[in-house]
């Protein structure tokens, strides 16, 4: 199968995944401000700036040779809940916090080793940070594309709230309360 043809195949995969709403295939010009606006958003900080950040997932998936956003409606869960979409860890990379899906949430709940933020994020009152402690947005597996066999190396990643707004105004999602995600992966060569 030819790249174009390959190309075609994981649109039709990811358009007939419930809830996505939208495809686009990023060219170099997107990629670049997918990537300006995500340093931007790192270099804000998270919680209005009071904790650094980290997006692992965006900039693995930026590595790879395509890398294509998805729009999801609003109510679609389409990580699943055994993924840890946000955690904050310390120096030695040790979680010291962590956000946690509805499932996650009755693992918690009555547990006094743990001080809840919200109630569905926890900072871990037994792990003293080393060092100054950031917020990281993991890589997050994506097995919707695994049936490709043409596709390879999939990987995918949260988008940071300020690319997020601007890929939903690009698509005409402005008014929407859809979310966006990313994904990344090489073609195999013939």
């Amino acid at each position: 199968m030819d790249r174009e043809t390959t190309l075609k195949h994981v649109e039709e995969t990811l358009r007939a995944i419930p809830g996505v709403m939208d495809v686009w295939f990023l060219d170099q010009e997107h990629r670049s401000r997918l990537e300006s606006i995500e340093r931007q958003a790192e270099s804000n900080g998270a919680c209005g700036g009071l904790m650094p950040f980290v997006n692992r997932g965006v900039w693995a998936t930026l590595s790879r040779e395509v890398a294509v956003i998805i729009v999801i409606g609003s109510s679609i869960p389409l990580i699943g809940d055994n993924f840890n979409i946000v955690y904050i860890v310390d120096q030695n990379e040790q979680v010291i916090g962590e956000y946690l899906t509805a499932q996650r949430q009755e693992e918690f709940k009555g547990r006094d080793d743990v001080c809840r933020i919200s109630p569905d994020f926890i900072i871990y009152n037994d792990r003293p940070p080393v060092g100054e402690p950031f917020f990281v947005l993991p890589e997050l597996e994506f097995h919707f594309l695994d049936q490709i066999k043409e596709v390879q190396d999939v990987t995918s990643g949260s988008i940071s709230t300020m690319a997020d707004d601007w890929i939903r105004f690009e698509l005409g999602h402005t008014e929407t309360k859809h979310w966006t995600h990313v994904i990344g992966f090489n073609t195999k060569k013939e």
